[in-house]
């Protein structure tokens, strides 16, 4: 493979190597296998839900090596791992005869640009950068794949488009910056399109952004239909990425520096226009788009999804069953008056905003006992992890609140009398409904799907009344407020966690979203 010119490519040891046709290929950006999650449990349970159809798994990842093993055990009906990145893994630049190698091909490439035709790759860039309605045409251009990474890192024509670009859209931003952040958006791009598409009846991608970029372009390439299944909102949290971007340099109010406010800069505007135009174009060339809640549909409706794609699909669990769970008015046992138990259940990472939970934690031990685990993996974002960490001994609650990484779900809710998530995005949390089956109250913050799952998504389910206490986002008093109401009140915390166990068996079962989509597999892999 030529330097930079596609995606890196490889199937993992023990996985099949065969190129038979799989049923279904589920494309996947940096989650499963290896990554713990929500997203990863429910695409592993997704996969073990459907045993009569052949699988192949396409993992979009940043750089090789940036991913440890597997953490989940493939099904044996995944028959076929596809690993690519986005980009290269950083290596010394060539010297001496590599580098002038680099440099004759370099020469080659932009001298056959000159003789030949426009790109229609570099036309479909630029139309996307403007932020030009997706259609077919443009899609068509993508696929052509005539442009390669290296043509575009030092082609005339590339030059030419940021010029233009420069003037029509930064004209008081640096040249140079937006030189280096167009190549920076639109290198990952190039590599992915460049991407062989695996054989399979339909494709299916957990997510818009980079695999759903590779879901459309395979699905016209090989004419077979895409699903597209959006748990949060991809754009919505590309865009919170943003505003918190330190690596993005920049003018405001006349002072240069980092901004960490909505992105109101011209570069900030090309990347979160760049993620908007990969949700479109995976929603444009789909088939069916499924979303977990109406909150959501409303959301991809106005990032231009037709709404006629559109289907409401929640997730499920199972309920096992519970003999614990009695009438609401039953006296409190006496481990009542033991501290209340708090779970914090999910990645340690910045978008769960796990520091305003430690915070809201130290407010309540004010008032009442508290004993807190925050369960999950904290591997994905050290650095986050760690100044969690020093926030609990810096506030002085070691012994309280305690990291106990991540447990089988069977483990965990058993051992809680509350679940607590001050995420500052969510889509349909299956820790939620988790909590729920165990007969658990949650306490949530009113993202994503997570109000109607407590307070209920329509007349019958509102009926059974709320199963948590909604918050805001990012205010760790009124998480701290719902903490020491239900320490202080035992029938309440039971009476939520019956309308919640009672809402999993009325509206959120495993069987009915696996059984959703075994209908949908159905009717796209015979087409």
């Amino acid at each position: 493979m030529a330097l930079g010119d596609g995606a890196a490519e490889s199937a993992v040891p023990g996985a099949e190597g065969d190129e038979a046709a799989h049923d279904v290929c589920l494309l996947v950006e940096g989650t499963y296998p290896y990554v713990s999650g929500g997203v990863s449990a429910w695409t592993h349970d997704l996969i073990g839900g459907h045993g009569e159809y052949k699988f192949s798994v396409f993992n979009v990842g940043s750089e090789e090596g940036s991913y440890g093993p597997p953490r989940f055990e493939l099904a044996p009906h995944v028959t076929r791992l596809h690993q690519v990145y986005c980009r290269e893994k950083d290596a010394a630049p060539p010297v001496g005869a590599a580098r002038a190698r680099l440099e004759r091909q370099i020469r080659a490439l932009c001298r056959r640009r000159r003789g030949g035709r426009a790109s229609r790759v570099l036309a479909a860039i630029r139309r996307l950068t403007l932020g030009e309605a997706v259609d077919d045409d443009l899609l068509e251009g993508l696929v052509s794949n005539d442009l390669s990474v290296v043509e575009f890192l030092h082609g005339g024509e590339t030059f030419d488009l940021i010029a233009e670009l420069a003037e029509r859209l930064a004209p008081d931003a640096s040249f140079l910056d937006l030189f280096w952040h167009f190549r920076a958006i639109y290198v990952p791009v190039l590599r992915l399109i460049g991407s062989r598409a695996p054989r399979a009846r339909c494709f299916h991608t957990v997510s818009t952004g980079y695999a759903g970029l590779c879901g459309a372009v395979f699905s016209v390439r090989t004419g077979r239909p895409l699903i597209v299944t959006e748990h949060g909102i991809y754009t919505r949290e590309r865009n919170m990425d943003l505003a918190r971007a330190n690596w993005i340099r920049e003018k405001t109010d006349g002072v240069e520096g980092r901004c960490f406010g909505p992105p109101p800069s011209p570069l900030r505007r090309i990347w979160s226009r760049s993620f908007r135009a990969l949700a479109a174009l995976a929603y444009h060339r789909a088939s069916r788009i499924v979303t977990l809640s109406e909150v959501n549909r409303a959301r991809q409706i106005a990032d231009g999804a037709p709404a006629a794609k559109i289907a409401v699909v929640p997730n499920g669990v199972d309920v096992p069953p519970r003999a614990d769970v009695g009438a609401e008015d039953a006296q409190p046992a006496d481990d009542e008056r033991r501290p209340l138990r708090v779970g914090f259940v999910g990645r340690v990472v910045p978008i769960k905003d796990v520091v305003t939970f430690i915070r809201a934690c130290h407010l309540a031990m004010a008032d009442v006992d508290l004993d807190v685990r925050v369960i999950g993996p904290f591997e994905e974002d050290p650095q986050y992890a760690r100044r969690c960490r020093a926030l609990v001994e810096t506030l002085g609650r070691a012994s309280a609140i305690r990291f106990v990484g991540p447990q089988p779900p069977q483990k965990i809710y058993g051992d809680l009398d509350v679940v607590v998530l001050t995420s500052f995005s969510e889509g349909q949390p299956l820790v939620i409904l988790e909590a729920y089956a165990a007969g658990v109250p949650v306490v949530a913050t009113d993202v994503g799907a997570c109000r109607e799952m407590i307070e209920g998504r329509g007349d019958a389910d509102r009926q059974l009344g709320p199963s948590g206490i909604v918050t805001r986002v990012g205010t760790p008093g009124d998480t701290a407020s719902a903490l020491v109401r239900l320490a202080r009140e035992p029938r309440l915390r039971r009476r939520l966690g019956l309308a919640g166990r009672q809402r999993v068996l009325a509206s959120y079962r495993r069987q009915d979203m696996l059984d959703s989509y075994r209908n949908l597999y159905r009717e796209m892999v015979t087409q």
